[in-house]
Protein backbone atom coordinates (compact mmCIF):
# COMPACT_ATOMS: atom_id res chain seq x y z
CA UNK A 1 0.00 0.00 0.00
CA UNK A 2 1.59 3.60 -1.24
CA UNK A 3 0.70 6.43 0.72
CA UNK A 4 1.76 10.10 -0.11
CA UNK A 5 2.73 12.55 2.88
CA UNK A 6 0.21 15.58 3.25
CA UNK A 7 3.08 17.93 3.35
CA UNK A 8 4.29 16.60 -0.11
CA UNK A 9 0.88 16.82 -1.36
CA UNK A 10 0.45 20.54 -0.43
CA UNK A 11 3.17 21.60 -2.23
CA UNK A 12 2.01 19.90 -5.12
CA UNK A 13 1.15 22.19 -8.61
CA UNK A 14 -0.59 19.48 -10.00
CA UNK A 15 -1.58 15.09 -9.91
CA UNK A 16 0.99 13.66 -11.02
CA UNK A 17 0.86 9.64 -11.84
CA UNK A 18 1.83 6.92 -9.71
CA UNK A 19 5.35 5.77 -11.83
CA UNK A 20 6.60 9.43 -11.32
CA UNK A 21 5.75 9.94 -7.67
CA UNK A 22 7.72 6.64 -6.99
CA UNK A 23 10.47 7.66 -9.13
CA UNK A 24 10.91 10.70 -7.09
CA UNK A 25 10.39 9.03 -4.11
CA UNK A 26 7.50 10.71 -3.25
CA UNK A 27 5.66 7.39 -2.13
CA UNK A 28 5.98 6.00 1.10
CA UNK A 29 5.15 2.24 1.83
CA UNK A 30 2.43 2.14 4.49
CA UNK A 31 2.80 0.78 8.32
CA UNK A 32 1.10 0.49 10.87
CA UNK A 33 0.65 3.83 12.82
CA UNK A 34 0.53 5.73 9.94
CA UNK A 35 -2.63 8.38 10.33
CA UNK A 36 -3.75 7.98 6.85
CA UNK A 37 -6.53 9.86 4.84
CA UNK A 38 -8.35 7.57 2.09
CA UNK A 39 -9.21 10.08 -0.91
CA UNK A 40 -12.20 8.84 -3.37
CA UNK A 41 -13.02 11.24 -5.96
CA UNK A 42 -14.72 10.90 -9.44
CA UNK A 43 -12.04 11.54 -12.75
CA UNK A 44 -12.53 14.86 -14.54
CA UNK A 45 -10.62 13.74 -17.85
CA UNK A 46 -10.59 10.56 -19.49
CA UNK A 47 -6.84 10.32 -19.53
CA UNK A 48 -5.91 12.47 -16.31
CA UNK A 49 -8.23 12.86 -13.24
CA UNK A 50 -7.38 16.61 -12.59
CA UNK A 51 -6.11 18.30 -15.17
CA UNK A 52 -6.02 21.76 -13.88
CA UNK A 53 -5.76 20.44 -10.31
CA UNK A 54 -9.29 21.63 -9.28
CA UNK A 55 -10.12 19.11 -6.89
CA UNK A 56 -6.61 19.64 -5.13
CA UNK A 57 -6.56 22.51 -5.02
CA UNK A 58 -10.02 22.48 -2.53
CA UNK A 59 -7.95 19.40 -1.26
CA UNK A 60 -5.12 21.52 -0.08
CA UNK A 61 -7.38 24.67 0.98
CA UNK A 62 -9.11 22.47 3.19
CA UNK A 63 -5.98 20.65 4.45
CA UNK A 64 -4.47 23.67 5.74
CA UNK A 65 -7.61 25.22 7.36
CA UNK A 66 -7.61 21.88 9.50
CA UNK A 67 -4.00 22.12 10.09
CA UNK A 68 -4.55 25.27 11.32
CA UNK A 69 -7.45 24.97 13.31
CA UNK A 70 -9.72 27.08 11.01
CA UNK A 71 -12.51 24.71 9.84
CA UNK A 72 -14.32 22.67 11.90
CA UNK A 73 -16.03 19.71 10.28
CA UNK A 74 -19.89 18.74 11.43
CA UNK A 75 -22.26 16.56 10.68
CA UNK A 76 -25.23 16.54 8.43
CA UNK A 77 -28.18 17.79 9.78
CA UNK A 78 -29.92 14.46 9.13
CA UNK A 79 -27.14 13.03 11.25
CA UNK A 80 -27.45 15.26 14.10
CA UNK A 81 -31.45 14.94 13.93
CA UNK A 82 -31.30 11.25 14.31
CA UNK A 83 -28.41 11.85 17.21
CA UNK A 84 -25.73 10.27 15.17
CA UNK A 85 -22.26 11.22 16.37
CA UNK A 86 -18.46 11.79 15.15
CA UNK A 87 -15.40 10.67 17.17
CA UNK A 88 -12.45 12.94 17.60
CA UNK A 89 -10.67 13.77 14.62
CA UNK A 90 -7.45 13.72 15.39
CA UNK A 91 -6.30 17.32 13.81
CA UNK A 92 -3.45 17.44 15.97
CA UNK A 93 -1.68 14.33 13.36
CA UNK A 94 -2.98 15.97 10.09
CA UNK A 95 0.75 17.42 9.70
CA UNK A 96 2.27 14.04 9.79
CA UNK A 97 -0.55 12.03 8.20
CA UNK A 98 -0.63 10.27 4.81
CA UNK A 99 -2.51 10.34 1.77
CA UNK A 100 -3.96 7.37 -0.63
CA UNK A 101 -5.54 8.40 -3.72
CA UNK A 102 -5.69 6.41 -6.47
CA UNK A 103 -3.54 8.08 -9.26
CA UNK A 104 -1.07 8.55 -6.90
CA UNK A 105 -0.80 5.21 -5.42
CA UNK A 106 -1.92 2.49 -8.14
CA UNK A 107 0.20 1.79 -11.11
CA UNK A 108 -1.98 3.47 -14.17
CA UNK A 109 -2.81 1.94 -17.61
CA UNK A 110 -1.24 3.54 -20.29
CA UNK A 111 -2.81 4.35 -24.42
CA UNK A 112 -2.64 1.16 -26.01
CA UNK A 113 -3.19 -1.10 -23.40
CA UNK A 114 -6.59 -3.12 -23.11
CA UNK A 115 -6.21 -5.65 -20.29
CA UNK A 116 -5.39 -4.66 -16.50
CA UNK A 117 -1.78 -4.77 -15.93
CA UNK A 118 -1.30 -7.89 -13.34
CA UNK A 119 0.32 -5.75 -10.86
CA UNK A 120 -2.72 -3.38 -11.12
CA UNK A 121 -5.27 -5.98 -10.64
CA UNK A 122 -3.73 -6.99 -7.49
CA UNK A 123 -4.26 -3.26 -6.65
CA UNK A 124 -7.70 -3.66 -7.45
CA UNK A 125 -8.56 -6.60 -5.19
CA UNK A 126 -6.73 -4.55 -2.48
CA UNK A 127 -8.76 -1.75 -2.16
CA UNK A 128 -10.92 -3.16 0.48
CA UNK A 129 -7.79 -3.52 2.57
CA UNK A 130 -6.26 -0.32 1.80
CA UNK A 131 -9.55 1.39 3.21
CA UNK A 132 -9.86 -0.40 6.07
CA UNK A 133 -5.91 0.93 6.87
CA UNK A 134 -7.09 4.23 7.01
CA UNK A 135 -8.48 6.12 9.52
CA UNK A 136 -10.57 8.70 7.79
CA UNK A 137 -12.63 7.94 4.36
CA UNK A 138 -12.58 11.91 2.43
CA UNK A 139 -14.95 12.12 -0.79
CA UNK A 140 -13.55 14.74 -2.63
CA UNK A 141 -16.10 16.18 -4.76
CA UNK A 142 -16.57 19.59 -5.40
CA UNK A 143 -18.04 21.48 -8.56
CA UNK A 144 -16.45 20.93 -12.00
CA UNK A 145 -16.88 19.94 -15.49
CA UNK A 146 -15.73 17.10 -17.32
CA UNK A 147 -13.26 17.78 -19.94
CA UNK A 148 -14.59 15.07 -22.54
CA UNK A 149 -18.22 15.69 -21.87
CA UNK A 150 -19.45 18.25 -20.79
CA UNK A 151 -21.61 16.89 -17.53
CA UNK A 152 -21.25 18.69 -14.05
CA UNK A 153 -19.28 16.39 -11.60
CA UNK A 154 -20.38 16.72 -8.01
CA UNK A 155 -21.44 14.63 -5.30
CA UNK A 156 -24.00 12.97 -7.06
CA UNK A 157 -22.11 12.14 -10.24
CA UNK A 158 -19.53 10.84 -7.92
CA UNK A 159 -22.48 8.65 -6.27
CA UNK A 160 -22.80 7.12 -10.20
CA UNK A 161 -19.16 6.10 -11.07
CA UNK A 162 -18.54 2.52 -10.40
CA UNK A 163 -15.11 2.66 -9.15
CA UNK A 164 -16.53 5.45 -6.18
CA UNK A 165 -19.20 3.16 -5.03
CA UNK A 166 -16.41 0.86 -5.10
CA UNK A 167 -14.69 2.79 -2.34
CA UNK A 168 -17.44 3.72 -0.95
CA UNK A 169 -19.17 0.13 -0.23
CA UNK A 170 -15.51 -1.23 1.03
CA UNK A 171 -15.40 1.99 3.47
CA UNK A 172 -18.76 1.20 5.02
CA UNK A 173 -17.87 -2.83 4.30
CA UNK A 174 -14.43 -2.23 6.76
CA UNK A 175 -13.93 -4.00 9.87
CA UNK A 176 -13.40 -0.80 12.04
CA UNK A 177 -17.13 0.46 10.53
CA UNK A 178 -16.75 3.66 9.89
CA UNK A 179 -20.38 4.61 8.90
CA UNK A 180 -19.56 8.33 8.65
CA UNK A 181 -17.37 9.40 5.84
CA UNK A 182 -16.25 13.38 5.14
CA UNK A 183 -17.77 14.94 1.99
CA UNK A 184 -15.86 17.68 0.71
CA UNK A 185 -17.92 19.98 -1.73
CA UNK A 186 -15.79 23.28 -1.23
CA UNK A 187 -13.21 24.72 0.65
CA UNK A 188 -16.02 25.62 3.27
CA UNK A 189 -18.79 22.93 2.64
CA UNK A 190 -16.99 20.19 4.40
CA UNK A 191 -19.48 17.91 6.58
CA UNK A 192 -19.56 14.23 7.87
CA UNK A 193 -22.07 12.37 6.42
CA UNK A 194 -23.70 8.67 5.82
CA UNK A 195 -25.01 8.16 2.39
CA UNK A 196 -27.80 5.76 1.71
CA UNK A 197 -24.90 3.75 0.35
CA UNK A 198 -26.71 0.63 -0.20
CA UNK A 199 -29.27 2.35 -3.07
CA UNK A 200 -25.67 2.60 -4.92
CA UNK A 201 -25.25 -1.39 -5.87
CA UNK A 202 -21.42 -1.18 -7.71
CA UNK A 203 -22.75 -3.50 -10.12
CA UNK A 204 -25.20 -0.84 -11.70
CA UNK A 205 -22.75 1.94 -11.22
CA UNK A 206 -21.13 3.86 -14.33
CA UNK A 207 -17.95 2.38 -15.60
CA UNK A 208 -15.73 3.85 -18.60
CA UNK A 209 -14.48 -0.07 -19.13
CA UNK A 210 -17.01 -1.88 -18.80
CA UNK A 211 -14.66 -4.92 -18.08
CA UNK A 212 -14.24 -2.99 -14.05
CA UNK A 213 -17.72 -4.05 -13.87
CA UNK A 214 -16.78 -7.61 -13.33
CA UNK A 215 -13.39 -6.82 -11.23
CA UNK A 216 -15.02 -4.14 -8.69
CA UNK A 217 -18.50 -5.94 -8.49
CA UNK A 218 -16.24 -9.49 -7.30
CA UNK A 219 -14.62 -7.39 -4.98
CA UNK A 220 -17.53 -5.99 -3.47
CA UNK A 221 -19.34 -9.96 -3.65
CA UNK A 222 -16.01 -10.80 -1.27
CA UNK A 223 -16.21 -8.04 0.89
CA UNK A 224 -19.94 -8.51 1.27
CA UNK A 225 -19.69 -12.21 2.48
CA UNK A 226 -16.75 -11.62 4.57
CA UNK A 227 -19.29 -8.91 6.17
CA UNK A 228 -21.82 -10.85 6.88
CA UNK A 229 -19.80 -13.63 7.94
CA UNK A 230 -18.14 -11.15 10.78
CA UNK A 231 -21.84 -9.98 11.35
CA UNK A 232 -22.92 -13.68 12.34
CA UNK A 233 -20.22 -14.23 14.94
CA UNK A 234 -21.52 -10.73 17.14
CA UNK A 235 -23.93 -11.54 18.29
CA UNK A 236 -25.24 -7.83 19.62
CA UNK A 237 -25.25 -7.62 15.20
CA UNK A 238 -28.37 -9.70 14.52
CA UNK A 239 -30.49 -7.08 13.10
CA UNK A 240 -27.27 -5.84 10.86
CA UNK A 241 -26.80 -9.67 9.84
CA UNK A 242 -30.00 -10.88 8.79
CA UNK A 243 -30.51 -7.55 6.37
CA UNK A 244 -26.97 -7.71 5.05
CA UNK A 245 -28.01 -11.76 4.89
CA UNK A 246 -31.43 -10.95 3.11
CA UNK A 247 -29.95 -7.94 0.81
CA UNK A 248 -26.91 -10.22 -0.61
CA UNK A 249 -28.44 -11.10 -3.90
CA UNK A 250 -29.89 -7.75 -4.91
CA UNK A 251 -26.29 -5.85 -3.72
CA UNK A 252 -24.08 -7.69 -5.77
CA UNK A 253 -26.42 -8.56 -8.81
CA UNK A 254 -26.29 -12.39 -8.15
CA UNK A 255 -30.19 -14.07 -8.74
CA UNK A 256 -32.19 -14.28 -5.55
CA UNK A 257 -32.54 -17.62 -3.70
CA UNK A 258 -35.47 -19.63 -2.53
CA UNK A 259 -35.47 -20.95 0.86
CA UNK A 260 -37.76 -23.63 2.83
CA UNK A 261 -39.40 -21.78 6.22
CA UNK A 262 -36.92 -24.12 8.03
CA UNK A 263 -33.82 -23.53 6.42
CA UNK A 264 -34.85 -19.43 6.36
CA UNK A 265 -35.10 -19.85 10.40
CA UNK A 266 -32.13 -21.49 10.68
CA UNK A 267 -29.46 -19.26 8.68
CA UNK A 268 -31.41 -15.95 9.38
CA UNK A 269 -30.56 -17.18 13.18
CA UNK A 270 -34.57 -16.85 14.33
CA UNK A 271 -35.67 -18.85 16.93
CA UNK A 272 -38.79 -20.79 17.66
CA UNK A 273 -42.23 -19.99 17.89
CA UNK A 274 -42.14 -18.13 14.88
CA UNK A 275 -44.91 -15.37 16.17
CA UNK A 276 -42.78 -13.97 18.65
CA UNK A 277 -40.22 -12.84 16.32
CA UNK A 278 -40.45 -9.32 16.01
CA UNK A 279 -38.33 -6.11 15.36
CA UNK A 280 -36.69 -7.04 11.79
CA UNK A 281 -38.69 -10.39 11.75
CA UNK A 282 -39.03 -13.07 9.37
CA UNK A 283 -41.27 -11.75 7.02
CA UNK A 284 -39.52 -8.56 6.94
CA UNK A 285 -36.36 -10.31 6.26
CA UNK A 286 -38.05 -12.79 3.56
CA UNK A 287 -39.55 -10.04 2.04
CA UNK A 288 -35.92 -7.79 1.52
CA UNK A 289 -34.79 -11.34 0.14
CA UNK A 290 -37.66 -10.69 -2.78
CA UNK A 291 -39.19 -14.47 -2.48
CA UNK A 292 -43.05 -13.56 -2.40
CA UNK A 293 -43.49 -17.40 -2.09
CA UNK A 294 -41.29 -17.44 1.49
CA UNK A 295 -43.67 -14.25 2.11
CA UNK A 296 -46.51 -16.36 1.80
CA UNK A 297 -45.35 -19.48 3.55
CA UNK A 298 -44.44 -17.42 6.36
CA UNK A 299 -47.42 -15.56 7.34
CA UNK A 300 -49.48 -18.89 6.81
CA UNK A 301 -47.16 -20.35 9.49
CA UNK A 302 -48.09 -17.21 12.31
CA UNK A 303 -45.33 -14.81 11.59
CA UNK A 304 -46.57 -11.59 12.48
CA UNK A 305 -47.22 -9.18 9.44
CA UNK A 306 -47.15 -5.98 10.97
CA UNK A 307 -43.41 -6.11 12.83
CA UNK A 308 -41.67 -3.07 13.30
CA UNK A 309 -37.59 -2.99 12.86
CA UNK A 310 -35.33 -0.92 14.96
CA UNK A 311 -33.74 2.59 14.21
CA UNK A 312 -30.92 0.98 11.46
CA UNK A 313 -27.97 3.88 9.75
CA UNK A 314 -29.48 2.03 6.20
CA UNK A 315 -32.76 4.25 6.76
CA UNK A 316 -31.65 7.02 8.29
CA UNK A 317 -31.66 5.80 11.96
CA UNK A 318 -35.78 6.04 11.86
CA UNK A 319 -37.44 3.14 13.71
CA UNK A 320 -40.70 1.36 12.84
CA UNK A 321 -40.30 0.10 9.74
CA UNK A 322 -42.85 -2.16 8.71
CA UNK A 323 -42.49 -5.07 5.89
CA UNK A 324 -44.22 -2.94 3.96
CA UNK A 325 -41.94 -0.43 3.85
CA UNK A 326 -38.89 -2.17 3.72
CA UNK A 327 -40.19 -3.84 0.55
CA UNK A 328 -40.45 -0.43 -0.96
CA UNK A 329 -37.72 1.47 0.05
CA UNK A 330 -35.17 -1.21 -0.43
CA UNK A 331 -36.88 -3.36 -3.52
CA UNK A 332 -38.45 -0.38 -5.67
CA UNK A 333 -38.10 -2.31 -8.96
CA UNK A 334 -39.50 -5.48 -7.66
CA UNK A 335 -43.63 -4.79 -6.51
CA UNK A 336 -44.50 -8.58 -6.20
CA UNK A 337 -43.88 -8.48 -2.91
CA UNK A 338 -45.17 -5.59 -2.04
CA UNK A 339 -48.31 -6.65 -3.59
CA UNK A 340 -48.55 -10.33 -1.62
CA UNK A 341 -47.84 -7.93 1.57
CA UNK A 342 -50.81 -6.16 0.54
CA UNK A 343 -52.75 -9.15 -0.41
CA UNK A 344 -52.36 -10.34 2.74
CA UNK A 345 -53.84 -7.28 4.65
CA UNK A 346 -50.45 -5.15 5.19
CA UNK A 347 -51.44 -1.94 6.53
CA UNK A 348 -51.10 0.52 3.47
CA UNK A 349 -51.22 3.14 6.04
CA UNK A 350 -49.22 2.35 8.57
CA UNK A 351 -47.38 5.15 10.76
CA UNK A 352 -46.05 5.85 14.12
CA UNK A 353 -44.25 8.84 15.39
CA UNK A 354 -41.37 8.31 13.97
CA UNK A 355 -42.60 6.77 10.80
CA UNK A 356 -44.84 8.38 7.50
CA UNK A 357 -46.77 6.07 5.74
CA UNK A 358 -45.73 3.79 3.24
CA UNK A 359 -47.07 5.62 0.00
CA UNK A 360 -43.60 8.45 1.14
CA UNK A 361 -41.29 5.22 0.37
CA UNK A 362 -42.34 4.83 -2.96
CA UNK A 363 -39.42 4.95 -5.22
CA UNK A 364 -41.51 4.16 -8.72
CA UNK A 365 -45.00 5.17 -9.94
CA UNK A 366 -46.22 1.57 -10.34
CA UNK A 367 -45.28 1.76 -6.38
CA UNK A 368 -47.64 4.81 -6.20
CA UNK A 369 -49.97 3.34 -8.04
CA UNK A 370 -50.28 -0.31 -6.16
CA UNK A 371 -50.60 1.43 -2.92
CA UNK A 372 -53.31 4.03 -4.50
CA UNK A 373 -55.56 0.89 -5.38
CA UNK A 374 -54.88 -0.68 -1.77
CA UNK A 375 -56.25 2.97 -0.31
CA UNK A 376 -53.68 5.06 0.49
CA UNK A 377 -54.38 8.06 0.86
CA UNK A 378 -52.50 10.81 -1.35
CA UNK A 379 -52.57 13.26 1.42
CA UNK A 380 -52.61 10.99 4.41
CA UNK A 381 -50.46 12.81 7.29
CA UNK A 382 -50.62 9.66 9.31
CA UNK A 383 -49.42 9.90 13.37
CA UNK A 384 -45.68 11.22 12.58
CA UNK A 385 -44.53 14.11 15.39
CA UNK A 386 -43.72 16.36 11.82
CA UNK A 387 -47.45 15.71 10.42
CA UNK A 388 -45.42 15.29 7.18
CA UNK A 389 -47.47 14.60 4.04
CA UNK A 390 -46.02 11.66 1.40
CA UNK A 391 -44.91 14.06 -1.02
CA UNK A 392 -42.65 15.50 1.28
CA UNK A 393 -41.46 12.65 2.20
CA UNK A 394 -40.72 11.36 -1.44
CA UNK A 395 -38.90 14.72 -2.13
CA UNK A 396 -36.56 14.61 1.07
CA UNK A 397 -34.96 11.62 -0.56
CA UNK A 398 -34.41 12.46 -3.77
CA UNK A 399 -37.32 10.10 -4.89
CA UNK A 400 -37.57 9.70 -9.00
CA UNK A 401 -39.40 12.46 -10.96
CA UNK A 402 -41.93 9.83 -11.48
CA UNK A 403 -43.20 9.40 -8.67
CA UNK A 404 -43.68 12.91 -7.77
CA UNK A 405 -45.60 13.27 -11.20
CA UNK A 406 -47.25 10.39 -10.31
CA UNK A 407 -48.31 12.44 -6.57
CA UNK A 408 -49.18 15.42 -7.95
CA UNK A 409 -51.43 13.93 -10.81
CA UNK A 410 -53.31 12.40 -7.64
CA UNK A 411 -54.20 15.76 -6.33
CA UNK A 412 -51.32 15.55 -3.88
CA UNK A 413 -51.29 19.52 -2.47
CA UNK A 414 -47.99 21.31 -3.35
CA UNK A 415 -48.23 23.46 -0.52
CA UNK A 416 -48.13 20.72 2.26
CA UNK A 417 -50.24 20.20 5.24
CA UNK A 418 -51.69 21.16 8.28
CA UNK A 419 -50.21 20.53 12.17
CA UNK A 420 -46.39 20.37 13.08
CA UNK A 421 -44.13 20.85 10.32
CA UNK A 422 -46.22 20.15 7.71
CA UNK A 423 -47.04 23.64 6.27
CA UNK A 424 -43.50 23.67 4.63
CA UNK A 425 -43.60 23.47 1.01
CA UNK A 426 -42.31 19.74 -1.16
CA UNK A 427 -39.67 22.79 -1.51
CA UNK A 428 -38.25 22.78 1.21
CA UNK A 429 -37.54 19.20 1.44
CA UNK A 430 -36.05 19.05 -1.64
CA UNK A 431 -33.52 21.67 -0.41
CA UNK A 432 -32.72 18.74 2.20
CA UNK A 433 -32.52 16.46 -0.12
CA UNK A 434 -30.15 17.76 -2.59
CA UNK A 435 -29.27 19.21 -5.67
CA UNK A 436 -29.13 16.82 -8.35
CA UNK A 437 -30.77 16.90 -12.38
CA UNK A 438 -33.48 14.65 -10.73
CA UNK A 439 -34.17 17.16 -7.52
CA UNK A 440 -34.39 20.34 -9.49
CA UNK A 441 -36.72 17.97 -12.10
CA UNK A 442 -38.78 17.57 -9.11
CA UNK A 443 -38.51 21.04 -8.57
CA UNK A 444 -39.75 21.86 -11.81
CA UNK A 445 -42.97 19.98 -11.33
CA UNK A 446 -43.98 21.54 -8.13
CA UNK A 447 -43.62 25.01 -9.72
CA UNK A 448 -45.48 23.88 -12.44
CA UNK A 449 -48.77 23.46 -10.07
CA UNK A 450 -47.92 26.59 -9.07
CA UNK A 451 -46.33 25.79 -5.49
CA UNK A 452 -45.04 29.13 -4.07
CA UNK A 453 -41.92 29.69 -4.33
CA UNK A 454 -41.38 31.80 -1.39
CA UNK A 455 -43.80 29.93 0.95
CA UNK A 456 -42.97 30.42 4.83
CA UNK A 457 -43.35 27.94 6.68
CA UNK A 458 -45.52 28.39 10.27
CA UNK A 459 -44.62 25.68 12.79
CA UNK A 460 -47.20 24.79 14.89
CA UNK A 461 -47.38 22.33 18.21
CA UNK A 462 -44.37 21.41 19.51
CA UNK A 463 -42.33 22.47 16.25
CA UNK A 464 -42.83 26.03 17.71
CA UNK A 465 -41.63 24.70 21.13
CA UNK A 466 -38.65 23.65 19.18
CA UNK A 467 -38.24 26.60 17.10
CA UNK A 468 -38.60 29.16 20.19
CA UNK A 469 -35.67 26.84 22.09
CA UNK A 470 -33.64 26.77 19.39
CA UNK A 471 -33.32 30.23 18.57
CA UNK A 472 -32.64 31.00 22.18
CA UNK A 473 -29.66 28.43 21.95
CA UNK A 474 -28.24 29.82 18.73
CA UNK A 475 -28.35 33.50 21.18
CA UNK A 476 -26.05 31.52 23.34
CA UNK A 477 -23.56 29.85 21.41
CA UNK A 478 -20.75 30.94 19.19
CA UNK A 479 -20.97 28.45 16.32
CA UNK A 480 -24.40 26.93 16.60
CA UNK A 481 -24.72 23.41 14.92
CA UNK A 482 -26.35 23.26 11.38
CA UNK A 483 -29.48 21.05 13.33
CA UNK A 484 -29.65 23.96 15.62
CA UNK A 485 -29.82 26.76 13.00
CA UNK A 486 -32.72 24.71 11.20
CA UNK A 487 -34.50 24.72 13.79
CA UNK A 488 -34.71 28.03 14.75
CA UNK A 489 -35.32 29.37 11.41
CA UNK A 490 -37.75 26.28 10.33
CA UNK A 491 -40.27 29.14 9.16
CA UNK A 492 -37.49 29.96 6.46
CA UNK A 493 -38.80 30.13 2.94
CA UNK A 494 -37.51 27.43 0.83
CA UNK A 495 -34.72 29.75 -0.07
CA UNK A 496 -33.71 30.35 3.35
CA UNK A 497 -33.21 26.18 3.63
CA UNK A 498 -31.44 26.48 0.81
CA UNK A 499 -28.70 28.31 2.59
CA UNK A 500 -28.86 26.24 5.88
CA UNK A 501 -28.35 23.10 3.92
CA UNK A 502 -25.82 24.62 1.82
CA UNK A 503 -27.80 23.43 -1.38
CA UNK A 504 -26.26 25.75 -3.82
CA UNK A 505 -27.58 24.09 -7.15
CA UNK A 506 -31.45 24.58 -6.08
CA UNK A 507 -30.62 27.93 -4.56
CA UNK A 508 -29.29 29.27 -7.89
CA UNK A 509 -32.94 27.55 -9.39
CA UNK A 510 -35.07 28.78 -7.32
CA UNK A 511 -33.60 32.58 -7.61
CA UNK A 512 -33.93 32.08 -11.52
CA UNK A 513 -37.38 31.08 -10.76
CA UNK A 514 -37.32 34.82 -9.23
CA UNK A 515 -37.42 33.70 -5.15
CA UNK A 516 -37.44 36.75 -3.21
CA UNK A 517 -34.35 36.51 -0.66
CA UNK A 518 -35.03 38.97 1.30
CA UNK A 519 -38.00 37.38 3.14
CA UNK A 520 -37.27 36.64 6.70
CA UNK A 521 -38.13 34.17 9.18
CA UNK A 522 -39.77 34.65 12.39
CA UNK A 523 -36.53 35.22 13.67
CA UNK A 524 -35.95 38.23 11.77
CA UNK A 525 -33.45 36.33 9.52
CA UNK A 526 -32.88 36.64 5.41
CA UNK A 527 -31.51 33.27 3.84
CA UNK A 528 -27.82 35.36 3.61
CA UNK A 529 -27.72 35.90 7.08
CA UNK A 530 -28.48 32.32 8.17
CA UNK A 531 -25.48 30.60 5.52
CA UNK A 532 -22.59 29.26 6.62
CA UNK A 533 -21.27 28.83 3.19
CA UNK A 534 -19.37 31.82 1.52
CA UNK A 535 -20.22 31.37 -2.26
CA UNK A 536 -24.02 31.39 -1.26
CA UNK A 537 -23.52 34.70 0.03
CA UNK A 538 -22.17 35.76 -2.94
CA UNK A 539 -24.76 34.54 -4.97
CA UNK A 540 -27.57 36.23 -2.30
CA UNK A 541 -25.45 39.40 -2.19
CA UNK A 542 -26.70 40.34 -5.49
CA UNK A 543 -28.62 37.67 -7.23
CA UNK A 544 -29.62 39.92 -10.29
CA UNK A 545 -26.88 38.28 -12.73
CA UNK A 546 -28.96 34.71 -12.14
CA UNK A 547 -32.27 36.08 -13.10
CA UNK A 548 -33.68 35.59 -16.24
CA UNK A 549 -36.67 36.72 -18.16
CA UNK A 550 -39.20 34.23 -18.03
CA UNK A 551 -41.03 35.11 -21.17
CA UNK A 552 -37.67 34.29 -23.01
CA UNK A 553 -36.42 31.21 -21.32
CA UNK A 554 -38.16 28.25 -19.64
CA UNK A 555 -36.93 27.13 -16.60
CA UNK A 556 -37.39 23.55 -17.16
CA UNK A 557 -34.22 21.71 -16.13
CA UNK A 558 -34.13 19.75 -19.32
CA UNK A 559 -32.26 22.70 -20.73
CA UNK A 560 -28.32 22.44 -20.81
CA UNK A 561 -27.43 22.13 -17.60
CA UNK A 562 -28.74 25.84 -16.68
CA UNK A 563 -27.26 25.29 -12.91
CA UNK A 564 -23.63 24.50 -14.35
CA UNK A 565 -23.98 27.40 -16.78
CA UNK A 566 -24.72 29.66 -13.89
CA UNK A 567 -22.04 28.69 -11.79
Amino acid sequence: MWVVKVADVLAMSEVRPHKLLKAEGLLSEWSAGMFTIFVSHQWLSIQHPDPDAEQLQVLQAVLRRLIANTLKIDLDVASQFFGGKVGKVEIERLGEAYIWLDYFCVPQLWEGQELLLPEQTLYIRSIPNYVDHCFVFLALVPRAIHRQTGEPCSVHSWLQRGWCRTELWCNFLSTRSKHLIVVVKSEDNVQFTSPLWHRYPVHLGDFAIEKDRTSCTLVIQKALSQYISELRQAKRKRVAYRLYLALFEAMTGLASKRRSVNDFMEEFSFSQPIERCAGLGPVACAALTGDRDLVRNLVNAKACLQTHAPAMPEVMYAPDYTPLHLALWFRPHDLQVAETLLELQADPCASTINLCPPLGYCRSARAVDLLIRHRAGVNFQGKTLTQACPIHNVTSYGAPCEVVSRLIELQADVHGGRGGNAALSPLHTIAFSGDSKNDLHNAQLLLDRRADVDQVCQPQGLFRVFELLARAISRCARQPRALTTLVSNLSATPLGWCAVFENEGLLIFLIRAYADPDIRSNRGLRPIDITSSRRIRVLLRDPTPLRIDPLEQSLDPEQDEMVVEVL
